[in-house]
């Protein structure tokens, strides 16, 4: 068993402000700035500036923010890491339900996130930025989100798509010029009040990872937006469509881009079809119902605790977009606790411990199998 600190976080004022208090909270830690202001090989000053211009036209105000956020460190804006590694891993479970489906009649929107202990913030924070709408979720790197929701109920979670993209030597490398899953998430939450909105701003957006994005809004609106190696499809659903409920976990679901990876890993299949088989045909499903399949533990559930072959679930979260809640217990235990926050109430600022359960996996889990069978 391992302990590892888990903080919730109050951020408002301008991208500049934010930038600057996230700056002064680690300026004290000197792990935490080498993790932040790390360079990357092959990311230089063309690189940067083409960034720059990406960041001011889809994810407009970041650049103030890793401003401010560098002011406050004392470091060029240029050498702050989100730059190189958002400027182009986790595998994760995703289900969407529409109000015809639960017990409340009200959408909800349910996530598991898989990846390494390391490699993930812990903070959930709660984002006021001036001009723009409030949200809450979970953040990559301080700047970045996970997923959340925003005040006007448009919930966002994530998966990838097939095998990770990234800027790190481990992950496949990016087949175009654009943006990591968490800019975009984050641009989304800020700028757009519902599903319809979120798909037209995805639309054009460049997006270099390979990644499942659900959305869900608090009229029952949800999509399926997938993107690989560049092409997109999406399918949208609403109270009138014959499917009430969307899933995905790391693996193509849309017939228009299975064809651009046609096999899929093994523990994605069976992830899969577990929640097909549980959801299936219901009706009155309830939260705890939700919650209990995100912990019951993988192949018959969706929790992990192979955090040292990155696929250890650091979070698993609830979002129900009508009634402005989220919760969340970290680290794929009971015993670290549901806590519930509302979208509509700063939330106050705490430090704690969590424990995670450091198992080994089964290596034929990451095997592969043709989506075709």
């Amino acid at each position: 068993m391992l302990t590892l600190p888990v903080h919730t976080l109050e951020l408002q004022g301008t991208n500049y402000e934010i930038g600057y208090r996230l700056g002064t909270l680690i300026s004290e830690n000197r792990e935490q700035q080498l993790a932040y202001t790390r360079t990357l090989e092959g990311f230089g000053e063309n690189e940067y500036r083409e960034a720059i211009h990406l960041f001011d036209e889809w994810c407009p105000g970041i650049t103030e923010e890793i401003t401010g956020f560098a002011e406050a460190l004392h470091v060029p804006a240029k050498q702050i890491a989100y730059y190189a590694l958002s400027y182009l891993l986790p595998r994760c479970s995703q289900i969407a339900l529409l109000p015809s489906m639960t017990a409340l009649n009200k959408p909800l929107l349910a996530r598991n996130y898989e990846f390494n202990h390391q490699m993930e913030d812990f903070v959930l924070v709660r984002t006021s930025v001036t001009g723009k709408y409030t949200h809450m979720g979970t953040s990559t790197m301080s700047f970045g989100r996970d997923d959340g929701f925003n005040e006007h109920g448009l919930a966002v979670t994530m998966s990838a798509c097939g095998f990770p993209v990234g800027a790190v030597p481990f992950m496949r490398a990016p087949k175009l010029k654009g943006l990591h899953f968490w800019a975009a998430i984050r641009a989304v939450l800020e700028h757009c009040t519902n599903v319809e909105e979120a798909l037209l701003y995805l639309k054009d957006m460049p997006i270099a990872c390979n990644v499942n994005m659900m959305l869900l809004d608090q009229s029952g609106n949800a999509a399926l937006f997938e993107t690989m190696d560049g092409n997109q499809a999406a399918k949208h659903i609403d109270p009138t469509s014959p499917e009430q409920f969307l899933w995905a976990t790391n693996h193509p679901v849309l017939p228009e881009l299975m064809s651009y990876e046609p096999q899929a890993a093994i523990h994605s299949l069976q992830r899969a079809e577990w929640i097909v088989s549980q959801l299936e045909g219901s009706t009155g499903v309830t939260h705890e119902q939700l919650k209990d399949m995100l912990l019951l533990s993988y192949p018959n559930g969706l929790c992990c605790h192979y955090f040292e072959d990155y696929f250890g679930t650091t979070k698993s979260m609830l979002f129900s977009p009508a009634d402005g809640i989220i919760e969340l217990c970290w680290g794929g235990r009971a015993a670290n606790g549901w806590h519930t926050y509302d979208i509509r109430q700063p939330i106050s600022e705490t430090s704690t411990t969590i424990q995670i359960s450091l198992e080994r996996a089964d290596l034929a889990m990451f095997g592969y199998q043709s989506l075709h069978r």
